[in-house]
């Protein structure tokens, strides 16, 4: 008996769970699913970073991201320019411009300052982003015509794994650009699919430069690197791909120049990846508190174990090693692959040991600024999500005796779920608080102190400008393109 005749013995709801043409027979089913995922994943948002009430003493809140969004926050509260802080300690102590340091927050989600103090302010914006990410996920479920389960799947692996917890839990506020990458994606498949008008490519490079002001440099930087790669692979699509880069870097000018002032200071240590390449599945399944995750302790390394997390659990293990292999099968007996494998495979080499080293002693901002690259595995790491869901769901599609598989599909976004809930209370801001030293900061004192300077405001002018007039140029590429 094939799975088409077995296939209506099972309940509509049932199949409206695995199957995406079966959930289409009913819409408000569809609807409720994500809203209860939404929620349920805001909440636990909520409640990681203590619903607002965050201890700053500690680690990378202290040292670098509570006093500049305190600074930020009297910026918008007395309509000033944040140009100069009173001091560089929350600047790396290399100077008080404020935007002459690459990764700062200067998103206009910042005007919500002017109502929230810094704490409720990191989890407002924290959940916009999110939403934001969540509706890329969405998309890249209608593309994909993911079912309900395998979207929740991805929603899980996507929102909660142990990259974007260890490192929101140690103050990388400025991650925020990580939930932004499923766009990212949509508009990488665009591109395969043959979008390549002009208007692609300048979504691309406001996507970039809306990345750039969360202060998500490093993510910008990585996706920069993945386009280069893919133009790289897959020569057809060279143009738009250049145009892509060439408008990023115009439209980003604004933010390119001020760092200028510093070339040279930057710290340049070079601090390497993972020191194993197997390390890099095991951060899939170790299991690590804020407890046990200082220097020395994990993988042999001086860097704290948030740099390496990679927690997704067994579950999680499980669902993208076969989805990946069921992704990749079909290549090899058809010997053509994907385009997309090259940057999967290069960003996820250049996050093991030293490999990236060379490229990091080319006097290049954007190449030269990365000295942690274990964190570059999470690009490739991300899209490895997406793809094994696509592939899976493909499978479910033609796999026979469905109720087996069903059942144990269900069983294991469950576990997964369970798994990732407890992964996210272990790692919540009020716990890590516990395990690190206390570094009290007094966020009163970070106010804004501009003084005359004039090479500094001058490369902001002149960054605007140009920032402004790739701008234009762009809008004028897109109307004539869409006139023709």
């Amino acid at each position: 008996m094939t799975s088409e005749t077995r296939a209506p013995r099972l309940h509509p709801l049932i199949m409206a769970l695995f199957n995406e043409e079966a959930e289409r027979q009913h819409p408000v089913f569809s609807k409720i699913w994500l809203l209860l995922w939404f929620v349920l994943g805001g909440a636990l948002w909520g409640k990681f970073l203590n619903w607002g009430n965050i201890p700053f003493d500690f680690h990378d809140w202290a040292e670098i991201n509570a006093p500049r969004f305190a600074f930020l926050r009297d910026a918008v509260i007395k309509g000033l320019l944040p140009l100069h802080m009173p001091d560089g300690s929350a600047l790396r102590n290399l100077t008080d411009r404020f935007m002459a340091l690459p990764d700062v927050f200067l998103s206009p989600q910042v005007l919500l300052m002017r109502f929230l103090e810094v704490g409720p302010f990191v989890l407002v914006n924290t959940l916009i982003v999110y939403t934001l990410g969540v509706w890329g996920l969405w998309s890249l479920k209608k593309r994909f015509r993911l079912s309900p389960v395998v979207f929740a799947f991805l929603f899980l692996l996507f929102n909660f794994n142990g990259h974007i917890l260890a490192h929101t839990s140690v103050g990388h506020i400025t991650w925020g650009g990580y939930y932004l990458t499923p766009w990212f994606f949509v508009l990488i498949f665009r591109l395969l699919d043959g979008d390549q008008r002009w208007l692609w490519s300048v979504e691309v490079a406001l996507f970039l430069f809306l990345t750039f002001l969360q202060g998500s440099f490093h993510q910008f930087v990585w996706e920069c690197m993945f386009l280069g790669l893919l133009g790289l692979a897959d020569w057809k699509h060279w143009l738009p791909l250049l145009k892509a880069l060439t408008f990023t870097g115009l439209f980003s000018m604004v933010r390119f120049l001020p760092p200028t002032l510093l070339l040279g200071q930057f710290d340049t240590d070079f601090y390497g990846g993972y020191r194993l390449p197997w390390q890099l599945l095991e951060a899939m399944v170790k299991q690590v508190t804020p407890a046990t995750s200082k220097p020395f302790v994990n993988f042999g390394s001086n860097l704290g174990y948030w740099e390496f997390d990679l927690y997704v659990g067994w579950a999680g293990l499980l669902f993208i090693v076969v989805g990946l292999f069921l992704w990749f099968k079909p290549q090899i007996s058809t010997r053509r692959f994907s385009p997309l494998l090259l940057p999967m495979i290069v960003l996820t080499l250049f996050s093991i040991r030293d490999i990236y080293l060379p490229f990091a002693h080319i006097p290049i901002p954007l190449l030269n600024a990365e000295r942690v690259t274990s964190r570059m595995a999470i690009l490739p790491f991300t899209l490895a999500m997406v793809l094994a869901s696509a592939a899976v769901q493909a499978w479910l599609n033609r796999a026979k005796f469905h109720l087996l598989v069903y059942t144990g599909s269900f069983l294991g976004l469950i576990y997964l779920s369970a798994d990732l809930t407890r992964r996210a209370l272990q790692w919540q801001v009020v716990e890590a608080f516990q395990q690190f030293p206390t570094t009290p900061v007094n966020l009163a004192i970070k106010v804004v102190s501009n003084h005359p300077d004039l090479p500094y405001t001058n490369l902001l002018t002149w960054g605007t400008i140009v920032s402004l007039a790739g701008l234009g140029m762009a809008v004028f590429f897109v109307w004539r393109e869409s006139s023709k």
